[in-house]
């Protein structure tokens, strides 16, 4: 058996704990194979899966051996040898909201709304499912915040009241994304920015304005 200290860098970066964002590399990665004819519907959903559930980077590497792509999760370019302090600045980056609040739809419904702090990121997960977050009345704990949107075969949906910022950051494949500041929104110091990341997969992701009075509470 090899001992820890004999183990070249590599196998001890497969043994760390994957981080949220290593996990949506991936599923960013198969995707992209999926678009691409590379797997088949069934084989996408499977191993997406899979991403989801795994704990270590070990259990993400095999689900992209077979694909044409390059396996390079944050947590893996933060580890490899010799990187420098450009390379850390950018996991940093990647990983600067992985830490944000879960809001995960698996074949459900999930929504975020009434009054609630929203504090310097979320990371929304629709997997044939609907996650509503509702910004109408929520807290925004920092004036710039960023939501990790994916939505696979699912939909988020954003609501923003006038007077906040959408930044469209993100990508779709076999998708679509609607996100833009409600007419009347300007920009000022004080106005609040969200940022909107993360991929649409055979889904949407889109933004809309308050529900109507009467039909708060549906």
């Amino acid at each position: 058996m090899t001992s820890p200290a004999m183990r070249g860098p590599e196998d001890r970066s497969l043994g760390l704990r994957a981080s949220d964002a290593d996990r949506e590399h991936v599923a960013e990665l198969l995707g992209r194979a999926f678009a691409e004819g590379r797997l088949s519907s069934e084989e996408h959903s499977e191993r997406l899966e899979a991403v989801y559930g795994a704990k270590t980077m070990g259990e993400l590497r095999p689900l992209v051996a077979d694909l044409p792509v390059v396996f390079a999760p944050p947590t893996a370019t933060a580890t490899s040898p010799g990187a420098g302090l450009a390379d850390l600045s950018a996991a940093d980056a990647a990983t600067r909201y992985s830490g944000g609040e879960p809001v995960v739809a698996l074949f459900s419904e999930t929504k975020r709304t009434g009054r609630w702090i929203v504090r310097s990121g979320l990371n929304a997960r629709a997997i044939f499912g609907s996650v509503e977050l509702d910004l109408t009345e929520a807290m925004l704990e920092q004036r710039e915040v960023t939501i990790i949107a994916n939505a696979v075969f699912g939909e988020v949906i954003i609501r923003v009241p006038e007077g906040v910022i959408l930044h469209d950051e993100g990508s779709a494949i076999f998708g679509s994304r609607k996100l833009a500041a409600r007419p009347g929104t300007q920009f000022g110091p004080e106005t609040p920015v969200v940022h909107v990341q993360g991929v649409a997969v055979f889904g949407s992701v889109e933004s809309k304005g308050p529900k109507k009075k009467w039909l708060k509470g549906r």
